[in-house]
């Protein structure tokens, strides 16, 4: 419906699949997230199971309606760390599964914003979706010192309004320019109760991104 739908008003950017694992489900994930260790990730004949999961979804929607899919990198799952977000797109087919950048789970499962622009460079053949998200370092931080698990670190409000964190959005969209990006880019704002409401956040979010040129 949603591809019929585009084909109709003739969208010039058609939409994704956007996949991702059950994340928040693994305990062992869901109590480290932004602090995963090797011995966290998945095997081998795991990661291959799961490829091929993600392959066989992907071609079947392809196949059916046109659309590509995407695959959406998040603290708490399986695809959290950069060399696990590699470790997903080297075993998926090019031609029909990218990759959903998401600026906010990248700097809390990278540990550092400071590393966002490298995330995009090495992933810049398979982004074809983008998440504007901000990361508070201070809660990353806390995160870490009390072991806090995924949850936690959201009621302590880890992803918070564009601007108020530590991802340099003006160096982001600098990099979107140059390389061309033309596809969609949605603003994911998590707000819990005693958070704010989403009307308010959602204006200044707004606001912060007419400050720096969107």
């Amino acid at each position: 419906q949603i591809a019929g739908l585009a084909r109709r008003l003739g969208q010039r950017v058609p939409p994704f699949a956007v996949l991702a694992d059950d994340n928040g489900t693994d305990p062992v994930r869901t109590k480290n997230a932004g602090r995963v260790t090797d011995d966290m990730t998945l095997s081998p004949a795991e990661w291959e199971t799961f490829a091929a999961g993600v392959n066989r979804v992907a071609r079947a929607i392809h196949a059916e309606t046109g659309l590509h899919s995407v695959i959406h990198h998040h603290c708490g799952g399986f695809i959290e760390t950069p060399d696990e977000i590699a470790e997903i797109l080297a075993r998926t087919d090019p031609e029909v599964v990218g990759l959903v950048f998401d600026t906010g789970h990248y700097a809390f499962g990278d540990g550092t914003c400071g590393h966002v622009l490298d995330g995009l460079n090495r992933f810049r053949d398979r982004i074809w979706y983008v998440h504007f998200k901000d990361c508070r370092p201070d809660v990353m931080a806390q995160t870490r010192v009390q072991e806090w698990d995924y949850f936690e670190a959201i009621e302590h409000g880890i992803f918070c309004e564009l601007g108020q964190g530590c991802v340099d959005f003006p160096a982001v969209v600098q990099w979107l320019h140059e390389t061309g990006y033309t596809g969609f880019i949605t603003v994911e704002q998590d707000v819990l109760p005693g958070l704010g409401t989403p009307l308010a956040s959602n204006t200044r979010n707004r606001s912060y991104l007419r400050s720096i040129g969107i």
